[in-house]
């Protein structure tokens, strides 16, 4: 049985374990697999997956943290929003790489907020009361996520609406909050033009690229309970307003774990192109054991579609870059060693070097996409009225009898 190979489909069936749960036992080591010829399809070591039962039927510690319900396991809470299924994101049931090639973030906005466009109409921009203005003069030579985290307390502080339990007034917070953020990503006037006509102006993109911006913003928008979303929905489902909400999920998306992971991908990226064997390299990355940065996702075993469709606007939008190619290639290589698809991570930056965008922009784009979801779960939580209060798997020491 030691050379025998099974598919995806059936180990998940003898583990039964989702897809998900099958590519994070690969993750921690506690599987093999390899590619097929020609198919994004995987196989799994027949063995390894005997092994794994048996580990199982015991309860070793190391499967149950592998289920762990936080750990990409099973669900934790109720969400109307966002279904990842079989390979696919959906937002409310509409599939996010359709609408990434039609729609604005701001339509998405309206679809996961369940509202229509009156919170996006051109007066509601978040005033720039005094304290806005001395916090927005103190934050040029800040990073981005700095900035952020510094204007939107002291916008929440004289916005006063925002503390209205109301849905139409939460609703036009929310729209507030988003071009504020938009503003401070691009150093600009806030603005009621549609974010990515914003950013286009910002970073000088070609009118016939824009739509690689707005598709990037709307492949952003949600990811179901990631760990910025989940931040911003435990706050939410304290009653704090949407202000602080967000400033969870800002507080949470820098971490290079979660949308910082895009500079860890830059840093790659500028690491191959200065490599006097750019393949050399990534092998010897694979050789010591580091793991590339923007390949693989447990809830997308077979590739992120999310990055499919991104890097697939790409090539139709920019057939001849040598940009595009040298990422295609980075691509390639990667899956090749690794056996990991890309992920959005890799995507975005693939996005900011061919469009030649400003440092840190990727996880701009990021950060924008996802305001949108912090701000949909964030109102879904406050309708329900309920705190988010999970409770601890003790495995400390024992009380003395």
């Amino acid at each position: 049985m030691s050379s025998e190979w099974i598919s995806s489909a059936e180990a998940a069936r003898q583990l039964g374990v989702s897809s998900a749960t099958l590519y994070a036992y690969v993750s921690r080591g506690l599987l093999r697999s390899e590619g097929t010829t020609g198919r994004r399809e995987r196989r799994y070591r027949a063995d390894d997956i005997a092994r794994l039962k048996r580990r199982r039927a015991v309860g070793r510690k190391a499967e149950s943290i592998a289920a762990n319900a936080l750990d990409f396991g099973t669900p934790v809470l109720e969400s109307s929003l966002t279904l990842i299924e079989n390979g696919r994101l959906y937002y409310r049931g509409h599939d996010a790489a359709r609408l990434a090639r039609s729609s604005s973030l701001e339509q998405v906005a309206q679809l996961l907020w369940d509202c229509d466009d009156r919170p996006f109409g051109a007066k509601n921009l978040p005033a720039m009361s005094a304290a806005l203005r001395a916090a927005w003069n103190a934050t040029p030579t800040l990073s981005m996520i700095d900035r952020c985290l510094i204007l939107l307390p002291a916008a929440a502080r004289w916005d006063h609406p925002s503390w209205v339990e109301d849905r139409s007034a939460m609703l036009e917070t929310g729209a507030r909050i988003l071009r504020l953020l938009a503003a401070a990503v691009t150093a600009g006037p806030a603005s009621a033009l549609p974010i990515h006509e914003q950013l286009a102006a910002a970073w000088q993109v070609p009118a016939d690229r824009v739509p690689l911006l707005r598709a990037a913003l709307v492949l952003s928008a949600d990811h179901e309970f990631n760990a910025s979303t989940f931040a911003a929905r435990v706050v939410a489902s304290t009653g704090a307003h949407l202000y602080g909400a967000t400033v969870a999920g800002l507080a949470a998306i820098g971490g290079p774990r979660h949308g910082g992971l895009t500079r860890r991908v830059a840093n790659l990226f500028d690491n191959l192109g200065k490599a006097d064997d750019p393949e050399v390299e990534l092998a010897r990355l694979v050789r010591d054991h580091a793991r590339i940065p923007g390949f693989g996702h447990p809830l997308y075993p077979d590739g992120d579609i999310r990055a499919a469709t991104l890097l697939g606007l790409l090539r139709e939008l920019l057939p001849r870059s040598p940009e595009r190619a040298f990422a295609e290639w980075v691509e390639e290589a990667a899956a090749r060693l690794t056996h990991a698809e890309p992920n959005i991570d890799f995507a975005i930056v693939a996005l900011e070097r061919v469009l030649g965008l400003p440092h840190d922009s990727a996880l701009g784009l990021f950060l924008l996409g996802r305001t949108v979801g912090w701000i949909a779960h964030a109102l879904e939580q406050a309708a329900t009225a309920t705190l988010i209060r999970p409770r601890a798997r003790y495995i400390g020491p024992r009380p003395a009898r």
